[in-house]
């Protein structure tokens, strides 16, 4: 297996990002010196190199990369920084068939951590075997990343089902047909939230059981420019999410002043990897606690769904202006979008804290120039 990466776009997007060579899912960001927003996402390209095309249910069978785009403008303008990470094909590690999704983080001392789904190539059948990865990078380029994953369930099996934590039987791990009935392994999207000690803990999306979507919690030792998991912790699961086989991208964003955690997570009902999005219920959650550990109540009696965000996944927190109650986001549209903005990203957008409220602009297209 190959990869080609295109090149940086030289187009300035506005309106969202509509990419001319990319097709872009998931997001996660970090605001950096001089007030720049930094974005990421997962891409394909949509061509191969033959010209044939790649459309939306064939990314599977591509690597993907991690794109990066800056913005100076609070995100009414994207500029495209090229790729970020891409797998180490062809050389036997956790990531050498393909990467996931992920996060990105400024440490203490400045470096920023970079947390990232890894997959292994292992054989056809096989081919989801998923592991949670780190590296450090400048934001623009990857300067070291771990050979061994930070935690695998190929290698952690025992540790990390005595956890609480639903495995597939050892042999049976990142099997294409699912688990026990139900979706495929769980154990990517790793976010990385620093506490008010400088204590790095990471949130992933997991399993509690075949087809209960949970939210995976560690906490993470750095020594030098290696890291290590000091702690695992029981799976969280969402007191509203009966029928959520899948729990994805989880986000937690802290309120200092108020003592409020924000848990931001996008979930599905997924059985199967081959069902097409116009099949699915995919949803995006607000959840609040007092503290990092939980209990998550939803942020209406009614529910945890966030109103307004139909046919998006997947979104992150650009800016969280806590003074105001405000949260700037952007999102990816799922690929039921269509050809027009179907894995490209929206406008950007505002949640605003209290009252809970979504103010979304209306599509009208992606532009660059």
């Amino acid at each position: 297996m190959s990869q080609y990466i295109h090149p940086k776009s030289p187009q300035t997007f506005t309106n969202g990002i509509r990419h001319p060579d990319l097709h872009l899912w998931d997001a996660w960001s970090f605001v950096g010196d001089g007030d720049v927003l930094h974005l990421y996402s997962l891409a394909v390209p949509k061509a191969r190199q033959d010209g044939t095309p790649i459309t939306g249910p064939e990314r599977n069978d591509t690597p993907f990369h991690v794109r990066h785009f800056s913005s100076h403008d609070l995100g009414a303008s994207w500029t495209d920084e090229g790729s970020l990470i891409a797998p180490r094909i062809g050389q036997g590690l956790p990531d050498s068939r393909t990467i996931w999704s992920g996060s990105i983080e400024p440490l203490p001392d400045g470096k920023k951590l970079l947390a990232y789904t890894g997959l292994y190539a292992l054989d056809a059948e096989h081919c989801f075997a998923q592991n949670i990865m780190l590296a450090l990078s400048d934001g623009y380029e990857v300067e070291s990343r771990e050979d061994e994953a930070l935690i695998c369930p190929i290698r952690d099996w025992k540790a990390i089902t005595d956890a609480g934590y639903y495995l597939a039987p050892p042999d049976d791990i990142g099997h294409r047909g699912g688990e026990g009935g139900g979706p495929i392994l769980a154990w990517r999207d790793p976010f990385v939230f620093i506490d008010a000690d400088d204590q790095i803990h990471l949130f992933w999306s997991a399993k509690a059981g075949p087809r209960v979507g949970a939210m995976g919690h560690g906490l993470v030792r750095r020594e030098g420019r290696r890291f290590r998991l000091e702690k695992l912790y029981p799976p969280v699961t969402i007191p509203d999410g009966n029928d959520v086989t899948q729990l994805e991208l989880p986000k937690i964003y802290h309120d200092a002043r108020r003592g409020t955690y924000y848990l931001i997570s996008a979930t599905c009902n997924r059985i199967d990897e081959r069902q097409p999005d116009e099949e699915l219920s995919k949803t995006i959650r607000l959840h609040l606690s007092s503290s990092l550990d939980g209990p998550w109540r939803p942020w209406n009696p009614e529910g945890s769904a966030l109103p307004g965000l139909e046919g998006l996944f997947g979104m992150t927190v650009l800016e969280a202006d806590f003074d105001r109650g405000s949260l700037l986001c952007i999102a990816p549209y799922t690929g039921a979008g269509g050809d027009e903005r179907g894995l490209t990203f929206s406008p950007c957008y505002r949640i605003d804290l209290d009252p809970v409220r979504v103010s979304i602009p209306s599509y009208s297209g992606a532009e660059s120039g």
